[in-house]
């Protein structure tokens, strides 16, 4: 079945949306486009030899072409009102970015929301699509290493850009199996202040219900493993077996050692982040619309997975503040994390160069 969707945001990531839905004609006919940013327009439009009307705002769009999918593509801060507005104009489905929400309670609401409307959410994960994450999910999930024991993943940019990605992909490796508890360590107020609002590290580990560990390691302490230029890229998966274990990068490597690799090391080179990167997004789109037909076909990216692994996050946070073990789901009050970090933690003694940014891109002082 072809569906019929609307997309704001036109940004260096909402293009790459926009080439993923288009690049599905068979699934998708765009009927609008919005960025509050003419330039923005004018490049999609030229890029894309877009032919579809431009809108002055996401709701005029909405009200006027009755799209069943809105795709926005924006910062964490407009999630919350593009979700309503979705719900407001009866869309069957919303694709948006990570972070989902800017706080826990954010998150359950836009939950709730989709699942009050009867609405299929999805949130871009994408590197799920990736040739050696894939590469990775199958040799995991084959069952040569055995069952997951160990997951460790580690992130060095900060937790609200890689954070719940790479939570994400441990619990598509893990077959869906969610958290038991965590605990956490977070310091470090630099990013707090970002768009992407997060502490400068992030460490912890969950329990997972299968009884797998998860590590996190998110910021500037986590390992240091590429040269400064590939900074967003220096990112890890690792799923440890009984006999033995499987490991995927963001630029395109990946390694596995099982009973079938005879004592060493298989390892891969794909094509880099930048490559790959400007066609995830088809294969995303593509599973969308099968989802849209069948519930049988839920999406990896799902908004249940993903609330999960923010949940992940935000009780790493919560475990952090109070010095406590936070079991999975959070009960009780839900507070604003970001916000009681900004509150509570100390400023940090850094080298010089860390408090203007340009620390995380200088490799690694330490």
């Amino acid at each position: 079945m072809k569906h019929t969707i609307v997309q704001a945001g036109l940004g260096s990531r909402g293009k790459i949306h926009l080439k993923g839905i288009l690049e599905n004609p068979d699934r998708f006919e765009l009927l609008g486009i919005f960025d509050p940013k003419p330039e923005a327009v004018k490049l999609a439009v030229e890029k894309f030899n877009v032919k579809c009307p431009v809108f002055s705002s996401a709701e005029e769009m909405l009200s006027k072409t009755k799209a069943e999918v809105f795709a926005f593509v924006t910062h964490p801060e407009i999630r919350m009102e593009y979700v309503k507005l979705g719900a407001k104009y009866n869309v069957k489905g919303l694709s948006f970015e990570k972070p989902m929400a800017v706080s826990l309670a954010d998150a359950r609401e836009m939950a709730k929301i989709c699942s009050a409307h009867k609405i299929k959410a999805i949130i871009s994960h994408q590197q799920k699509y990736m040739t050696q994450m894939q590469q990775m999910y199958n040799v995991v999930r084959s069952g040569v290493i055995g069952e997951p024991e160990l997951i460790r993943i580690f992130m060095r940019p900060w937790a609200s850009q890689l954070g719940t990605h790479f939570v994400d992909y441990a619990l598509w490796a893990n077959g869906g199996v969610g958290a038991e508890w965590v605990v956490g360590h977070a310091h470090g107020r630099t990013k707090l202040s970002d768009n992407h609002p997060s502490p400068d590290f992030l460490f912890g580990e969950a329990r997972l219900k299968n009884g797998a560990t998860l590590l996190i390691e998110s910021g500037y302490l986590a390992p240091f493993t590429m040269s400064d230029e590939e900074f967003w890229c220096n990112n890890r998966i690792t799923v440890y077996g009984k006999h033995g274990y499987a490991w995927a990068e963001t630029n395109g490597c990946c390694g596995f050692f099982t009973p079938e690799t005879k004592g060493k090391v298989e390892l891969f080179q794909y094509p880099k982040f930048g490559i790959q990167c400007e066609d995830t997004q088809t294969p995303y789109y593509r599973d969308f619309a099968e989802w849209l037909d069948d519930d049988k076909k839920k999406h990896s990216c799902n908004i249940d997975i993903s609330l999960h692994g923010f949940e992940i996050i935000e009780g790493l946070y919560k475990s952090a503040l109070e010095n406590i073990r936070v079991d999975i789901p959070i009960q009780g009050e839900v507070k604003d994390a970001i916000a009681e970090l900004k509150r509570v933690l100390p400023e940090q003694n850094y080298p010089a160069g860390f408090k203007d940014g340009a620390f995380y891109k200088m490799g690694n002082p330490f």
